[in-house]
């Protein structure tokens, strides 16, 4: 697809280090082997994100519209654009598809990383399929870490992952989980086709580096960027929660409380944006009880929570409000309703989710017997379905 003038010279978002650029700002870098063009050490690169590996070295951009930049080393054509303030590899959908960056927050042991490795999978191998959707690792980057990091420890290991390391002792933390959502249907002839395309950005990010306003605002830029919040709550982190379950689970640390992560959340978003304390924040939110599981003997059986959304049709928004004033109704018993509150006080659009990852509680032992996820999709669903990609399901 060849770019257009508009799309050169409007702004773009890295992925990486969140800078708005230009399309026709884009430095290039050399895609020749190193023995034929010989690799340096990219100083921004080194500096943005401690990678002082030697690599193709940069071409600089003319300032004019283009795909594509020579080397004049070696002669080499490369299409490989880098970020103009980081110097990572942009994604080669950029300027094509439009980007998604899709936050996922909450206190430390709120089952941040276990949420995000069961929902990718879940995409990939079943909700896709369902819906006509193909999610596919967009470099190699994404690749290694979501095998290594996610995938190894959950599905081959069966342990529990370790702690996200906070991005303050270890920058390559930031680096997100990119990928590409394809949306497929037929065409006119009855044959596969691809009807459109966006790139979605995933982050996991450490729990401890949403316990200070100043840490947040160093290390956390991407969720006033992002274009949809997955706010994780764990109901087992809920004083009266505690009580009602009476020793019967195994219980996690106490830790920061969610409300106030909302609260510096918003703040964030308020100040990254320059917004006016009275303008409601146009992100989506979606509030998701994390390890619902763990809370089943104090809900009642008949919620809808506990049936089954039909999405085959496209977004199932009956159930989707069905479940979020059930959810809202159990924060008002069990933390007074001050999230709810908050969410319909500073957000135009907010939803809320019960959901478990692991179908386990491996609190005690770190074990994982086996993953049986529920209702994991179901936020992830509700973005793409606030930014149009996924149609609202006609009811019968």
């Amino acid at each position: 697809m060849l770019l257009s003038l508009k799309s050169s010279f409007q702004k773009l978002i890295c992925p990486y280090c969140f800078e708005p650029y230009k399309l026709a700002e884009t430095p290039f870098r050399c895609a020749s082997p190193g023995a034929r063009c010989a690799p340096e050490v990219d100083a921004v690169r080194a500096k943005a994100w401690e990678d002082s590996a030697p690599m193709g070295r940069v071409l600089p951009p003319s300032g004019k519209l283009q795909t594509e930049s020579r080397c004049p080393t070696c002669n080499q054509v490369s299409r490989k654009r880098i970020c103009p303030h980081c110097h990572m590899d942009l994604p080669h959908t950029t300027g094509k598809y439009r980007n998604l960056i899709f936050a996922v927050i909450g206190a430390k042991e709120a089952g941040k990383s276990h949420y995000l490795a069961v929902l990718i999978e879940q995409i990939r191998k079943h909700v896709g399929p369902l819906l006509g959707m193909l999610l596919e690792p967009l470099d190699d980057h994404t690749i290694r870490r979501y095998r290594q990091d996610f995938y190894e420890p959950i599905y081959r290991q069966g342990k529990v992952i370790h702690a996200t390391t906070s991005a303050l002792a270890d920058r390559r933390v930031q680096l997100p989980l990119v990928y590409t959502l394809s949306f497929t249907g037929k065409d006119l002839f009855g044959r596969n086709a691809i009807k459109g395309v966006v790139t979605l950005v995933f982050f996991d990010t450490a729990g401890e580096d949403l316990n200070s306003r100043d840490t947040m605002g160093t290390v956390n830029k991407y969720i006033y960027r992002a274009d949809g919040v997955i706010l994780l709550l764990d109901p087992l982190q809920l004083p009266n929660v505690r009580d009602r379950l009476n020793g019967s689970v195994s219980l996690p640390q106490i830790n920061t409380e969610t409300s106030t992560i909302l609260e510096r959340t918003t703040e964030l978003i308020r100040l990254g944006r320059d917004m006016k304390l009275q303008e409601q924040i146009s992100t989506p939110l979606a509030v998701a009880f994390s390890k619902f599981d763990a809370v089943e003997p104090l809900i009642d059986s008949q919620m809808q929570l506990n049936a089954e959304p039909n999405h085959r049709a496209g977004y199932d928004l009956a159930d989707f409000h069905a479940v979020t004033s059930e959810m809202q109704s159990l924060l008002q018993d069990w933390d007074g309703g001050i999230i709810p509150q908050q969410a319909e006080t500073h957000y135009r659009k907010s939803g809320f989710f019960g959901l478990t990852a692991l179908g386990c509680n491996p609190h005690g032992d770190q074990k994982i017997p086996r993953v049986l996820p529920r209702r994991v999709e179901d936020p992830f669903l509700w973005l793409l379905h606030c930014h149009g990609l996924i149609p609202t399901a006609k009811r019968a």
